[in-house]
């Protein structure tokens, strides 16, 4: 009769572990994948419906919302400084999270809109990477444009969601830690409200107009 040694059974427990690790590994890097294929989609379907066309630049009240594929949104979040541009479903839920980031609560309107989303890549997976100073857009879906700067990052513990509207920050955004042990919150102050086709937006469309004739 053959004796396994306990040499060999350690070979064989660190063999499984390495292969339980590679199995989520794939897992999570399908889910990724997939959550940034279905956040593109809808991202599509939620800017053919902004309007572009607000009628009162000072809005009050809860988000108005548009409906893509069955799903609610009050907006768009763009993140320059990692390459994020993300529609923002109506409400939180962990099922509605694995599409796209959602409102965890607040609004715009009020100064106290707060947005979560998963850490995938594709999503709040660079959120750590953000520092003060950088630049936070939200857009409404009548097209009005919230710019917010980042001014404070936190991380803040799985069980002390109490904190996550302490304070008074004009926008946060947050994302779980890989673990879940915390939540990396960036905390925001609002800078400016711009209509469509106002403003930066025009002194970039003159600035590229000028470029493309130089170039020509």
């Amino acid at each position: 009769m053959k004796i396994i040694t306990k040499g060999r059974i350690m070979i064989l427990m660190g063999f499984l572990c390495f292969g339980i690790a590679a199995n989520i590994i794939v897992h999570n890097q399908n889910e990724d994948l997939e959550a940034g294929v279905s956040a593109a989609g809808l991202l599509e379907g939620v800017e053919a419906q902004v309007t572009n066309a607000p009628l009162d630049m000072n809005p009050t009240g809860p988000m108005k919302s548009v409906d893509v594929n069955g799903q609610s949104f009050i907006g768009i979040i763009d993140i320059p400084a990692i390459d994020i541009r993300l529609p923002i479903q109506t409400e939180w839920s962990s099922v509605n999270a694995k599409t796209s980031p959602c409102r965890y609560k607040g609004s715009v309107y009020e100064n106290d809109l707060i947005v979560a989303g998963h850490n995938y890549q594709r999503h709040f997976g660079n959120l750590k990477n953000l520092v003060a100073g950088d630049t936070i857009i939200v857009t409404d879906v009548d097209g009005r444009k919230y710019y917010y700067e980042v001014t404070y990052i936190e991380d803040i513990g799985t069980y002390e969601v109490d904190k996550m509207d302490e304070g008074t920050w004009d926008f946060t955004v947050f994302t779980c830690t890989i673990g879940g042990a915390s939540r990396v919150t960036v905390r925001c102050d609002f800078v400016k409200v711009e209509a469509p086709g106002s403003g930066d937006e025009i002194t970039k469309e003159i600035e590229e107009a000028v470029t493309a004739d130089e170039n020509q």
